[in-house]
């Protein structure tokens, strides 16, 4: 059986990832300190009948990444679709931002990927199909207020996924990046502090006319991850009900012209 290890796992767009290529995958639940959410996550997979094994590692510490990963070698021998889900990051201006927050942004964000890709293709677990997939955001590619450094960070990812897709693709591993929008999770209500005039503010800016939801995510993780994206590799996928393709902040302007 196939094997995933998606990162951060025990909520929000990591959980319905998870849970979606457990259709065809066993499942590695990582999380950081919520043991209850993880549990809760593995629990409803094994009524399932998948197999699932349940790590806790803080993605800022090295031997934390290392131990992760010979955990699923122990228990599985194979990584097949690895998805680096995890963030962390402070919402605030870049010019506020302390030196620990950005080490902290770059290190759970940038090095947790390289060190897993890493340790991955150093234990020879990802064989000659295997899927990489990294979850962006528009924050790479927009001044979104609050979130320079992730953005910064996010970016980085996607420059990644270009370099790794070329240094994979003789052992028949792809790697990809999907840049979900504005997503109905608990970190966009985070984000809008309960400020509802600027959450309707987005939301007239998604062409869609709705929120994303996790699942909409976790389809296109597992179309990647499926034998049908064998060719596609080195790509960064945007799906955000065509808030992006409208031009953002340029859709209030949108009944003037229609």
């Amino acid at each position: 059986m196939r094997v995933a290890l998606v990162t951060g796992s025990s909520r929000g767009i990591g959980r319905a990832v998870l849970e979606r290529l457990a259709d065809d995958h066993a499942a590695v639940v990582h999380y950081r300190r919520d043991d209850e959410a993880a549990e809760q996550v593995a629990a409803g997979l094994q009524e399932r009948g998948v197999p699932v094994l349940t790590v806790a590692a803080d993605l800022e510490q090295g031997d934390d990444v290392e131990a992760l990963v010979a955990a699923v070698a122990d228990r599985f021998g194979r990584l097949d679709t690895l998805v680096a889900s995890a963030a962390a990051s402070r919402f605030g201006t870049v010019a506020s931002a302390r030196r620990h927050h950005v080490e902290r942004t770059m290190t759970t964000v940038v090095g947790s990927f390289v060190h897993l890709v890493r340790a991955a293709v150093d234990r020879e677990l990802l064989g000659d199909a295997g899927r990489i997939v990294a979850i962006g955001g528009l924050d790479a590619r927009f001044a979104q207020a609050g979130h320079g450094v992730l953005g910064a960070a996010k970016a980085a990812l996607e420059a990644l996924t270009r370099s790794l897709a070329v240094e994979l693709a003789p052992t028949g591993t792809t790697v990809n990046t999907v840049v979900p929008g504005a997503i109905a999770t608990d970190s966009l209500d985070l984000y809008f502090r309960g400020d509802a005039e600027a959450r309707q503010a987005m939301l007239d800016g998604i062409p869609a006319g709705r929120f994303g939801h996790p699942d909409d995510v976790a389809g296109l993780v597992a179309f990647l991850a499926s034998p049908a994206a064998a060719y596609l590799t080195g790509q960064t996928i945007t799906i955000d009900g065509g808030a992006a393709a409208e031009g953002g902040a340029w859709s209030t302007f949108r009944s003037l012209w229609g």
